[in-house]
């Protein structure tokens, strides 16, 4: 027999809820729910803000990168990388020394030790080698951030700064062992006058667009010169891309801004050439037989001259 209050039925059937007990039931589940719904929108809220946190804290450290950090890991990678390089020369002189001796006090001993020595001398000799790569690769990296951390108007042989800057590109791996290069570069251009960031960046930024453009391409050459002529250094950048876009390369001659551009790689393209402009550069851009040719010629001014037209 069921009983009820005020007209609500409570009791039921044996082992089932009663009416009043199914909806307190309920009323229980959508209050958990809306417990657990603000407990999710509360670490929803925490999370948003430790994320903004991080963002900050990583456009901080981004802002430090090159001008403080990179500097010093560099100084310090390079005190024991010449240590290592120094030394190793000197092992490698002083073992083919004492060779050189045992070879002339205890012949018969060279006889029985003149396959160990000749394994000795060529683990040297690869050493050595290496250690001279790793050097290489070590002076490109910190030809590049020193590059674009210096906004000084000076002296500046480009031969030296193109050929910098495409060894550098070599750590993009398809750049590396996907694209051909060649380099055709003049050792002794006269110096332009101009900041070496500006120039690092409008190079490393056109053989990024050129890259792109050659992304699809089944053939990737990259062809790079330097030459002098009429008072000009003449630096001339050829690849096997896609050709320019019509809109891209009037912009580039007509000295706009490239804002209203909608690739991305073309306005960057446009940003870092304006870095270029106020050093009196010309611009030629052509395509032949498959290839694009773009070429700027840099006038042969001293970086007192310079100054000084910037001033006016």
């Amino acid at each position: 027999m069921s009983s009820s209050t005020n007209g609500v039925k409570t009791g039921g059937e044996p082992g089932k809820p009663g009416r009043l007990e199914g909806l307190q039931g309920a009323n229980r589940s959508k209050a958990e729910k809306e417990d657990m719904n603000k407990l999710k929108d509360v670490k929803d809220v925490k999370e948003a803000r430790e994320a903004e946190v991080y963002r900050f804290l990583e456009r901080e450290f981004e802002g430090t990168f090159i001008e403080e950090l990179i500097p010093g890991i560099l100084h310090n990678f390079a005190n024991p990388l010449n240590g290592i390089i120094g030394r190793t020369r000197l092992l490698q002189r002083r073992l083919e020394e004492t060779i050189r001796k045992t070879r002339e006090v205890w012949p018969e001993a060279e006889r029985v030790l003149s396959e160990d020595h000749a394994k000795l001398l060529k683990d040297i000799d690869l050493i050595t080698h290496e250690s001279d790569r790793l050097f290489d690769l070590f002076k490109h990296v910190s030809g590049k951030f020193y590059a674009i951390g210096d906004r000084n108007v000076q002296q500046i042989n480009i031969s030296e700064l193109v050929e910098n800057e495409i060894r550098f590109f070599d750590f993009y791996l398809d750049f590396k062992h996907n694209v051909k290069k060649i380099l055709d570069l003049d050792g002794d251009l006269n110096d332009v006058a101009g900041s070496p960031a500006d120039f690092s960046m409008f190079i490393s930024t056109w053989v990024r667009y050129a890259m792109e453009g050659m992304r699809d391409s089944a053939v990737k050459e990259f062809f790079v010169s330097t030459a002098r002529r009429n008072g000009h250094v003449v630096l001339k950048f050829q690849d096997t891309g896609r050709p320019m876009p019509a809109e891209v390369k009037e912009a580039i001659l007509k000295g706009r801004s490239g804002q209203e551009l909608k690739d991305e790689g073309a306005s960057r393209l446009l940003q870092a050439i304006s870095l270029v402009r106020k050093y009196d550069v010309r611009f030629e851009i052509d395509h032949e037989a498959g290839i694009n040719i773009f070429s700027v010629e840099v006038p042969c001014q001293s970086a007192g001259v310079r100054k000084k037209a910037a001033r006016r």
